[in-house]
């Protein structure tokens, strides 16, 4: 029986370590690049999660006098609110001042991170300003 002998040089067997340790470079950084993609995903995710939480609560408690979240509703130490309650702007000048109309108001929350007072993130929406309505009504 006869055996069949491979042999190689010296040179093709450098090139070929070569060859694999670029490819295993590559794949390491790719997973490495990965890795730091899906973190900042999940910390993005985590951030607008927190902030529609609040968005919710202030929306539906709709006290624009007081704009605090209960630390029930917010358990996140480390990461706080900033929350304005102004006229909404550039409406035509036809659907200002109508009688019976309620006033257009723009909510805005802004999630801050305390560590660095860094902008997270903030949500503007606009809302009827029931709050006018009932002050009118209880003056009448």
């Amino acid at each position: 029986m006869k055996t069949l002998r491979l042999s190689f040089t010296l040179i093709e067997v450098v090139v070929a370590l070569a060859i694999l340790t670029l490819s295993l470079a590559g794949l390491l950084q790719l997973l490495s690049q990965s890795q730091l993609r899906i973190a900042d995903a999940e910390e993005k995710w985590s951030d607008m999660h927190k902030l529609i939480q609040a968005t919710e609560y202030l929306l539906l408690a709709g006290d624009p006098e007081e704009l605090a979240v209960p630390e029930d509703f917010f358990p996140y130490p480390g990461y706080s609110l900033e929350c304005s309650v102004e006229d909404a702007e550039g409406l035509p000048d036809d659907y200002k001042e109508i009688e019976g109309q309620l006033p257009l108001k723009k909510w805005q929350i802004t999630l801050i991170r305390d560590r660095d007072n860094a902008n997270r993130g903030s949500v503007i929406v606009d809302r009827f300003g029931y709050e006018d309505q009932e002050t009118q009504e209880s003056t009448k």
